[in-house]
């Protein structure tokens, strides 16, 4: 985002215009949520902290200063709201599990850098995915379209689009966890292309 069109946004934000808010709202809700879910598999916490996240950015919109892009800006927020919730519910059993537990324990202490290389990790993985999985992935997830849309554009049923969600989030999973990645997508993959494609 260049200098001028950051500037731009900054201004509109603090004279509070709502048309710029709900842009950045329906162009980031769902990139972030898919941000947030590479750290914890949980769609209703994920969907609220963003929701908070820009609560919180319009409710204090006076007071923001960006100094790098509003991308950056965001993802650091949504994902500081993450850590938050985690140190207030760290005692509660069940919150998350044990390798999302280490990975929010790791994250509190980790520079911009590091956050920044994880995000372009999940750019990685998302791109990894198998071809028609992806496409339907980055239409439902990152362009934001509905079911029903996804499903009317590449000419497939609304539980086909569903399992190709349903796949993209474990495979995500998966190269994330960065485990055995290569042969476990490749098995996944095998197992659940004919399942997938049955639902034509």
């Amino acid at each position: 985002m260049a200098g001028n069109e950051l500037n731009t946004i900054s201004k509109a934000l603090k004279n509070g215009d709502r048309h710029v808010f709900e842009k950045l709202y329906a162009d980031y809700y769902e990139k972030l949520c898919v941000y947030l879910l590479s750290y914890v598999q949980d769609r209703d916490k994920v969907e609220d902290i963003v929701q908070d996240t820009f609560m919180s950015i319009w409710a204090k919109r006076d007071q923001i200063h960006i100094t790098s892009s509003f991308k950056s800006y965001l993802y650091k927020a949504a994902h500081n709201r993450l850590v938050d919730l985690y140190r207030k519910k760290e005692k509660t059993d069940g919150v998350l599990s044990s390798y999302y537990h280490t990975a929010l324990l790791r994250a509190v202490n980790l520079n911009e850098e590091y956050k920044q290389k994880r995000l372009r990790k999940l750019d990685k993985c998302i791109s990894q995915l198998p071809e028609r999985c992806r496409n339907v992935f980055v239409a439902n997830k990152i362009d934001g379209l509905r079911y029903k849309q996804v499903a009317s554009k590449f000419n497939i049923s609304l539980k086909t689009v569903e399992g190709h969600v349903t796949r993209a989030y474990k495979l995500i999973k998966s190269c994330m966890l960065g485990k055995k990645q290569k042969q476990e997508t490749q098995a996944f993959s095998k197992k659940t292309d004919n399942k997938v494609d049955g639902l034509k």
